[in-house]
């Protein structure tokens, strides 16, 4: 498909002059609540002016066919300096391929740049098809080699696609912007697919057991947009946050997020690894590297090729690992331990930690060029006590997750329970969440939990010469289930102990035993042997 003529003399000044224009038009009449919709304004009528010009020198009526909207909107950015080609086009979508950028190196420091493009593209679309949805891939304004831009046609297929809807009612265009809860809804999507299966489809967890992302507060949707803008670029990641915030999630979030959604994702804890160790599950290690190297072993880097590298706890690396990671990520490239070969690779890097980085290179214990390299973009997960919007709905989350794992009712939490968990600190944050509900919900009678069991550990059990008795911790835990089979199985039997004694297989004597032990006695609860 070659260009149109109708922008063969267009110039990138004349191409902004029209914005101007168009400004200096709608300014006095203009009744926008915000900015971007001014700006929004500006772009769709400058857009219907470029058509406008397009359908006069092709001499056109009517509705444009998707061929003919993939010439307009190609010659109009090709005029100017871009390098853009259609790949392909029909009534349910447009794929448009670019190879340079019009904007030139501009556009890296001003990557909204790339949504006036999309305006502009879907604005056109809108009046013509009546709908688009313009999904921006890949961006060169991202760190991308190309730009992949796709315009949905058809609503019903673009429906789980990330990206800025246009309407026309057929007088005037309509954009609206992807709203949190959709933004949401896709990296969840996305984080499901990845969660649940290996870069080869093999299975890795039940659906069930899949992570869900909680983003009611703020704090969390302004994590969630940063997400969406940072996933498709090559910058290296900095998670910082409280142990148990969900950091690996995050993580793999951005990964989903990105063009390398399909390659490996590799997590790694450095915290976990022997220090004599690091560097070959890094980088891994050449035959005979080592008394136990009997063969050439892949590091981490390497099964992470094309795709992302979690490294977690990154602040336990040694000084000598934080030399070879620094080398690995500034070089692209590393040598297997015993090796004289050089690797190269292509990974994404997303390091997380739970101390202060900053305050290690200050005292020493952690690589200034290594953390500045590291911390390109840095991304904080803020604890559970500053989101307290997310507290409920994570509640409701686990309690339906619990039901499944258990193939029991849903549980519901006794509003003085709730009051309990809203009061609760939550040191360990999502996963001491997670680990509390889930042994209230064991413990419970029935299908209200009223009691939350913040620590299992009895007060008069917890210290034994300022340490915890563990002998005295894991029989409290025993007793606290003993006591909740046998509170079911009554219930169920009606306080028939011969009953409950035939389903725990154990004698009506040993039954009376545990009972009294346990403090049920021999009330309405306890129904007396018929002999």
């Amino acid at each position: 498909m070659s260009d149109s003529a109708a922008f063969a003399d267009l110039t990138p000044e004349e191409f902004l002059q029209t914005f101007i224009n168009e400004a200096r038009r709608i300014a006095p009449f203009a009744s926008c609540s915000s900015l971007q919709s001014f700006i929004q304004q500006i772009v769709f009528k400058s857009s219907a002016c470029w058509e406008e010009k397009y359908r006069e020198v092709e001499r056109l009526t009517g509705p444009l066919t998707p061929d003919r909207y993939a010439e307009l909107i190609v010659s109009l950015k090709n005029s100017i300096g871009g390098e853009f080609k259609v790949v392909s086009s029909d009534r349910g979508q447009v794929q448009i391929h670019a190879d340079r950028c019009p904007f030139g190196s501009l556009v890296h420091s001003a990557p909204g740049l790339c949504h006036m493009t999309s305006s502009i593209f879907g604005g056109v679309a809108a009046r013509n098809f009546g709908y688009a949805k313009v999904e921006l891939q890949r961006r060169i304004a991202l760190g991308s080699q190309s730009c992949d831009i796709c315009i949905h046609l058809d609503p019903v297929s673009a429906e789980t696609v990330l990206g800025d809807e246009y309407f026309s009612d057929g007088h005037q265009v309509i954009a609206e912007v992807r709203a949190p809860n959709e933004l949401q809804r896709i990296i969840e999507q996305r984080l499901h697919a990845l969660w649940t299966h290996d870069s080869g489809g093999r299975e890795l967890a039940p659906v069930s057991e899949r992570p869900r992302l909680v983003a009611e507060s703020p704090s969390m949707r302004t994590l969630l947009r940063a997400v969406e803008k940072i996933a498709d670029t090559r910058a290296t990641v900095l998670l910082s946050g409280e142990t148990g915030v969900g950091k690996e999630v995050l993580a793999k979030s951005i990964h989903g997020m990105s063009s390398r959604l399909q390659k490996p994702f590799v997590a790694v804890n450095c915290g976990s690894l022997p220090a004599d160790l690091v560097e070959s599950e890094l980088f891994g290690h050449e035959q005979g590297a080592f008394t136990d190297a009997k063969y050439q072993r892949q590091g981490r880097f390497e099964r992470a090729d094309g795709g992302t590298l979690f490294l977690d706890e990154v602040d336990c690396l040694s000084p000598k690992a934080q030399v070879s990671l620094l080398r690995a990520l500034q070089e692209g490239r590393f040598e297997r331990v015993g090796g004289h070969r050089t690797v190269a690779c292509d990974v994404r890097v997303i390091a997380a930690s739970n101390r202060d980085l900053a305050r290690l290179v200050e005292q020493g214990e952690f690589r200034k060029d290594l953390f500045f390299r590291l911390n390109v973009v840095p991304l904080h997960i803020p604890p559970l006590r500053e989101r307290r919007e997310d507290l409920a709905p994570l509640v409701t989350m686990y309690l339906e997750r619990f039901s499944e794992r258990y193939q029991s009712p849903v549980k519901e939490v006794s509003p003085a329970a709730m009051r309990t968990l809203e009061a609760h600190p939550w040191p360990g944050n999502i996963r001491e969440l997670e680990n509390v509900l889930e042994r209230s919900l064991l413990f419970a009678g029935d299908d209200v939990i009223c009691h939350i069991h913040l620590d299992l550990v009895p007060q008069a059990a917890r210290e034994v010469g300022g340490a915890v008795d563990l002998r005295a911790l894991k029989k409290s835990a025993a007793d606290e289930v003993e006591r909740r089979i046998l509170h079911e199985h009554l219930e169920r039997s009606s306080g028939d102990v011969r009953a409950v004694a035939e389903a725990l297989g154990m004698t009506p004597r040993a039954v009376y035993q545990k009972l009294n032990y346990h403090g049920f006695g021999s009330g309405r609860e306890v129904r007396p042997v018929q002999e």
